[in-house]
């Protein structure tokens, strides 16, 4: 059996290798900090709905939680070098042990068991809706499948030595052939094709909503795409040695470059940019539902997150605040105009419910003034006001 050493590996790799590339971090690289630390040497990398990552560490055979808070406990125990690592919705957690041949299930308690066994020196891994497992064996140029009850068969062959694996929508498993520069397809019911080509060295294979197939090619330091009918392209260039591979929502692609401590970004386009820098050679690689990208980072068993600055949210906010802004303005206007009018309007209810006192003061001076300065003259039942001292007129008759 094998054990992968990848300190030693690498560090021959970098000094038997003359076309390594440096690229050094970006102007506008995205701010890289360590999330937490991780067992010794973490290989595979996901993540839960919640933001909690998982590393399948392969020198210490167990996984490592860490919270979105950067909190890392370590979750439970595994099989002899587990190497790929995914999760299934209930959040138990399941590694392919490359030693050992096995699969781990881990429940969110940290209760570890055996699921079932694969073929040999299984390193990628992945989980359908129904719960079934697949195992990409290294060793063994097939594909295992293991069910969620423990049954394990070989669902199909590939291409020499397969890496990674992924799946999509219709069940059909692909696998990224690391000796043959290759992508094997396997329908679920266990026909083998081979796809197309990619670069030197396929380590890491995603997939796009478009059934689209993308490779990090180690042996090329590129991308490669091939298309649901098998055609092949290099779509971006990328730092030294590219590992782990993931895709966005937008179809971006980024890679953890293992040599010289990098992401790549690569848009659809095919322009590709250093999104920002991580711990000591990175190995796995994953993404959140915000856009930021987390690693593990082999050789400093840590786990670097790069928060992606999201423009188009960033404006899209931007926008709802002023708007928001607006309304409470609006509102307040209304309300200060609504005020004013009901100032307006006590005022003059009030003056309105003057008008009766000051007509009877009124007539009640008036009265007054009459009888002061007046003398009364009545004819029947009229009556009429003179000065005071004056006589009365023909045929009235002055009242005191």
């Amino acid at each position: 059996m094998l054990k992968i050493n990848f300190r030693t590996n690498i560090i021959a790799l970098i000094l038997t290798s003359l076309f390594l590339v440096y690229i050094s971090p970006s102007a506008n690289a995205e701010p890289s900090t360590i999330l937490g630390t991780t067992g010794d040497e973490p290989i595979g990398i996901t993540i839960d709905s919640l933001g909690n990552i998982y590393t399948a560490n392969g020198a210490s055979n167990n996984v490592s939680k860490i919270t979105p808070q950067g909190v890392s406990t370590t979750l439970g125990t595994t099989g002899a070098n587990p190497f790929g690592i995914t999760i299934d919705s209930s959040g138990n957690i399941y590694t392919a042990n490359n030693v050992d041949n096995t699969v781990t299930k881990i429940t969110p308690g940290g209760v570890s068991t055996t699921l079932g066994t694969t073929g040999n020196n299984p390193r990628g891994i992945l989980i359908d809706s129904s719960g079934n497992i697949y195992t990409a064996n290294y060793g063994a140029n097939n594909v295992s499948k293991i069910t969620p009850g423990g049954v394990s068969t070989i669902l199909g062959t590939t291409g020499a030595n397969p890496f990674a694996i992924t799946i999509d929508s219709s069940g059909n498993i692909y696998t990224a052939n690391d000796v043959d520069n290759t992508v094997t397809k396997i329908t679920p019911q266990g026909v083998s094709t081979i796809l197309g080509t990619t670069g030197a060295n396929p380590f890491g294979i995603t997939i796009d909503s478009s059934g689209n197939i993308y490779t990090s090619n180690t042996g090329a330091d590129t991308v490669s795409k091939i298309t649901p009918q098998g055609v092949s392209t290099t779509l971006g260039t990328t730092g030294a040695q590219p590992v782990g591979i993931t895709i966005d929502s937008s179809g971006n692609i980024y890679t953890a470059n293992n040599v010289d401590n990098t992401v790549t970004k690569i848009t659809p386009q095919g322009v590709s940019t250093t999104l920002g820098t991580t711990g000591a050679y990175p190995f796995g690689i994953t993404i959140d539902s915000s856009g930021n990208i987390y690693t593990s980072n082999n050789f400093g068993a840590t786990v670097t997150k790069i928060t992606v600055f999201d423009q188009a949210a960033a404006n899209a906010e931007a926008a709802r605040v002023a708007a928001a802004n607006a309304e409470a303005a609006r509102v307040a206007a209304a309300n200060a105009e609504a005020a004013r009018k009901a100032k307006e309007q006590k005022e003059l209810t009030e003056i309105l419910a003057l008008i009766p006192s000051i007509a009877e003061l009124t007539l009640s001076l008036g009265e007054t003034t009459q009888s002061l300065y007046s003398t009364k003259c009545v004819k029947g039942k009229t009556t009429k006001y003179v000065k005071y001292g004056a006589k009365c007129p023909k045929g009235y008759v002055k009242k005191k």
